[in-house]
């Protein structure tokens, strides 16, 4: 049988493109706590092509990646056992599907491992105020952040996929499960999620904290549940461009808190406390579910010259964390004092022309609450000695915005301007600039740098973590 001529095979064709084959299925920018965006060995394994079938450069999806995705991680239009280069090993007979359910539902395996490590270590400089001299500010308080991870995924038969991440971390001297997350694909254009769901990460391209929140997070990151469900529909509007509907349901983050009812009461670990929804509308481009019909732009990156428009909301009966995570030494009687919030609204665009990409997301949330025990203050700031209870004490609206350009001068190089503006009564208002650099030195080796330059008020100096910095990181996947 001839096989179809798919976006593998276009790709490469191009000699850039090794540059890139295993760096995008094997390195990958994704932290602990990171929603699916996953890219590990088994795909490129799987159908021996290069990860920018897929990627911009991991963890972005390209237009065909985001077409891959809505088949529930499959080749789009048919043409998935055609593109297979390793067979699956077989669980039982194809014949046991005529006898169900007097016989198990066969199934398949990978016949190749689907882990991929990767070692990354971060250096981050801050800039503060000398011990020796407190009228200059230096940047000679230098931190070291090493962390190995192990990421698994795969498909099993025709409907079943699973992602997930476990890493080892020298600062906390802790070995954790990152997330796990079982798909199951009812159609091409259908698929029903369970575990880590909740809004993607949208400003991942550069790095390696963006996924975190706090001082080098992206302002407009929303909630998430802990754990839930989710239904994603995803269709084509024509030969290019689509549309997609998320919604799921969830526990939120507060289900990792002591059970102790007086303080975090029992609802709050409720399957259906936190409610998300997302819809984008995708002009121009590969078709959403088809993955054909639109321009690939600049063939070394695999961009598609499209424009997606997107909204979201995020409901939560007690409240999920906002990932901003600021010291608040006075108030908060375990040093810190993270911010919850109960709605979130938000609407961002993202522009791929040729070599260029711009993204923009302004979100803004009704209350931001506390989610630690905290010291009630007085009008004068001092403390009462009045223990204050989770979800009691509101600092007010936050109003956030996040926007950045991308530019590809090689198929291995690329810089990154963002801007970030988050304004509440918890962290003040604060603006930064964060200017980076990227470079892919060889096919499994990553470098970066960003220069992270804040501008805050009052408040922001006195409560939160932000300052600016200087922080590189080297990426090695095998």
């Amino acid at each position: 049988m001839t096989k179809k001529a798919g976006p593998g095979s276009v790709i490469r064709k191009k000699k850039g493109y090794k540059f890139t084959l295993l760096l995008c299925s094997m390195v990958a920018s994704v932290v602990l706590g990171s929603k699916e965006s996953l890219a590990v060995p088994a795909f490129a394994r799987k159908y021996h092509t290069a990860c920018s079938t897929c990627h911009l450069a991991f963890p972005v999806r390209n237009g065909f990646g985001e077409a891959f995705r809505n088949n529930g991680y499959r080749f789009p239009g048919d043409t998935d056992e055609e593109m297979i280069k390793e067979a699956p090993i077989q669980l039982g007979q194809e014949a046991y599907k005529n006898v169900f359910p007097d016989a198990i539902w066969p199934s398949d395996i990978p016949n190749m491992p689907s882990f991929g490590l990767l070692g990354t270590t971060k250096v981050s400089t801050l800039r503060k105020t000398s011990t020796i001299d407190p009228t200059k500010k230096i940047y000679k308080d230098t931190n070291f952040d090493s962390e190995l991870a192990i990421y698994f995924a795969g498909t099993l038969d025709n409907h079943i996929s699973y992602f997930g991440d476990f890493a080892v971390n020298n600062t906390t001297a802790s070995a954790q499960l990152g997330r796990l997350l079982m798909l199951w694909n009812v159609k091409p254009g259908v698929n029903v999620a369970l575990g880590d769901v909740g809004f993607p990460e949208l400003f991942t391209l550069v790095t390696t904290q963006s996924n975190y929140g706090g001082a080098n997070g992206y302002s407009t990151a929303l909630p998430n549940p802990d754990k839930g469900i989710e239904l994603r529909i995803a269709g084509d509007t024509g030969a290019t461009g689509g549309y997609s509907l998320t919604a799921g349901v969830g526990r939120n983050t507060r289900s990792f808190a002591p059970n102790d009812p007086a303080i975090y009461p029992a609802d709050s670990r409720s399957l259906t406390d936190s409610r998300f929804v997302r819809g984008t509308f995708k002009i121009g481009g590969n078709g959403l579910v088809s993955g054909g019909g639109g321009s690939l732009g600049n063939n070394a990156i695999g961009l598609d010259n499209a424009v997606v428009f997107g909204v979201n909301f995020f409901n939560s009966g007690q409240g999920s964390s906002t990932l901003n995570s600021d010291v608040v030494p006075v108030q908060a009687t375990d040093g810190i004092a993270n911010g919850i919030s109960k709605h979130a609204y938000a609407g961002d665009i993202t522009v791929n022309y040729g070599h260029f990409r711009a993204i923009g997301q302004y979100a803004q949330f009704t209350e931001v609450l506390n989610e630690n025990l905290v010291t009630e203050l007085d009008a004068t700031g001092t403390p009462t000695g009045n223990i204050l209870l989770p979800g009691t004490v509101n600092y007010g609206k936050r109003t956030a915005l996040s926007l950045e350009g991308d530019y590809w001068l090689y198929p291995w190089l690329f810089g990154v301007m963002r801007y970030e503006h988050l304004q509440d009564n918890l962290n003040g208002k604060i603006n930064k600039v964060i200017p980076g650099v990227g470079a892919l030195i060889r096919a499994n080796a990553k470098l970066g740098i960003e220069y992270v330059a804040v501008q805050e008020n009052t408040l922001a100096t006195l409560n939160t973590q932000a300052g600016n910095s200087i922080n590189v990181y080297a990426q090695l996947g095998f």
